[in-house]
């Protein structure tokens, strides 16, 4: 069996092949690694594990954390894997191709599986990236804040909103009203504008520029939020990053 782990900001997902059969475990908070229990949050105790593999954006200390609890649990260091300026037949378009983010780089990578297609990929986590590949070569993409982060720094910078009305805001909102009529819905549909308008007039950008129809794919903990805004059918793909991961090993 080989392990597949994607460490983010805030989640921890996993994956294994097993006889080449891949299998997606799920995702668990990032605390699993704090408190040491993520072997058995995927149910991994007693497995024969052959390699574990890496990909990896957060803290040092975590990563530090999180290989030795690997090494204690399996026996084996991980291989931590890195952004290339080549991949299973994948070219990076960045400049200094080792400053792409290696979750982004990893789902590019499961985005295209190969195709020439020209293919869209919107990452909806802490930020959320766009990342635009043609003819099998990344053009290159965009960074800004995330859905969550942008609501969590309106509540945390607003003194008459607070934390905790966040989290009952879309509850109160009625169904049928556009505008919100509360300071908390205001954020929260507010900010659900913003990404999509921003999503939306990207595509039609990007496609009136090449000319070309893109394969729209999403993936990240906040893209279900966004998905019904969008003008353009979405792929979401949840485990985008872990399975842009298996790719990479198998092309060796």
């Amino acid at each position: 069996m080989k392990v597949f782990f994607e460490l983010g900001n805030s989640q921890l997902k996993a994956a294994v092949l097993v006889r080449g059969e891949y299998d997606y475990l799920g995702r668990v908070p990032n605390k699993t690694v704090e408190k040491a229990t993520f072997v058995s949050e995927f149910d991994l105790q007693n497995a024969e594990v052959e390699a574990v593999f890496l990909s990896s954006v957060a803290s040092a200390d975590m990563n530090s954390l999180f290989i030795q609890q690997v090494q204690a649990a399996f026996g084996c260091y991980p291989t931590m894997l890195t952004t290339q300026h080549e991949s299973a037949g994948i070219e990076c378009g960045y400049h200094q191709f080792e400053q792409l983010g290696v979750d982004r780089w990893m789902a590019i990578i499961g985005a295209t599986d190969g195709s020439a297609r020209p293919v869209l990929i919107v990452d909806a986590g802490t930020a959320l990236t766009v990342d635009v590949v043609e003819d099998r070569v990344h053009q290159g993409g965009f960074i800004v804040p995330g859905l969550s982060l942008m609501r969590q720094t309106l509540f945390d910078r607003t003194a008459q909103v607070k934390l905790a009305s966040l989290k009952q805001a879309s509850e109160s909102q009625e169904e049928d009203a556009l505008l919100a009529r509360d300071t908390e819905n205001g954020v929260l549909g507010g900010t659900l504008y913003m990404v999509a308008a921003y999503i939306n007039q990207l595509v039609n950008d990007m496609e009136s520029e090449t000319g070309r129809k893109f394969d729209c794919i999403g993936t990240g903990g906040d893209f279900p939020t966004i998905q019904s805004m969008l003008d353009r059918h979405f792929d979401y793909i949840e485990d985008l990053t872990l399975l842009g991961m298996v790719k990479v090993i198998e092309a060796g």
